[in-house]
């Protein structure tokens, strides 16, 4: 049985729906899903460690996490390590107040993911710091919670969405040299 090709140009049109809303699953990314301390909360004792936990692996080589104190210094201690779907990072002595950690890493499929948090080092045997200088700290501003920014999930979307246009293009091609060839090229049926 021979396929015409106004039904092939049927069929892939009622594919591409399908495609695209199967996008989403196929651009999940790696997500934070806690950290420790948490985002916005107080700790009565320093921590040693600061613990990012995501719901997949995420490359340590390529990973960053900064910890700062209201003074403006850095606390991290070494480089950050993995341990399953957690990253670790050992901090110095933290002062009382505001800690800020900022962080950025690559997926196990390649995806950057970023964020940032803070949580108050309320250890009454903690070291106190003095509050920094709104003009120059970005301290002063609250921090938000922890949070993953955009990890251009919309780049899928154009290139699904590019692909559509491009196969619908190809198709319409294919049924006009089709069309043409069957009436000898002239635009007249034989």
């Amino acid at each position: 049985m021979k396929l015409r090709v106004p039904s092939l140009l049927t069929v892939l049109l009622l594919a591409a729906p399908a495609v695209l809303v199967s996008a989403p699953q196929a651009v999940a990314h790696a997500q934070l899903l806690a950290s420790g301390p948490a985002a916005d909360s107080v700790v009565s004792e320093s921590p040693a460690v600061v613990t990012l936990s995501f719901d997949s692996p995420v490359q340590p080589g390529f990973t960053t996490i900064a910890v700062v104190g209201t003074d403006g210094k850095p606390y991290a201690d070494g480089a950050p390590t993995a341990v399953g779907h957690d990253l670790q990072q050992k901090v110095a002595r933290l002062p009382q107040g505001l800690i800020r950690v900022t962080w950025r890493t690559v997926a196990a499929d390649g995806a950057p993911l970023q964020g940032r948090f803070a949580f108050t080092n309320a250890d009454p045997a903690a070291p106190t710091q003095p509050p920094a200088r709104p003009e120059t700290s970005p301290a002063a501003a609250p921090a938000p919670a922890a949070t993953r920014e955009d990890t251009g999930d919309w780049r899928w979307w154009a290139a699904a969405g590019g692909l559509a246009v491009a196969a619908a293009a190809g198709v319409t091609v294919f049924v006009r040299r089709s069309d043409a060839a069957r009436d000898g090229g002239d635009g007249r049926r034989r």
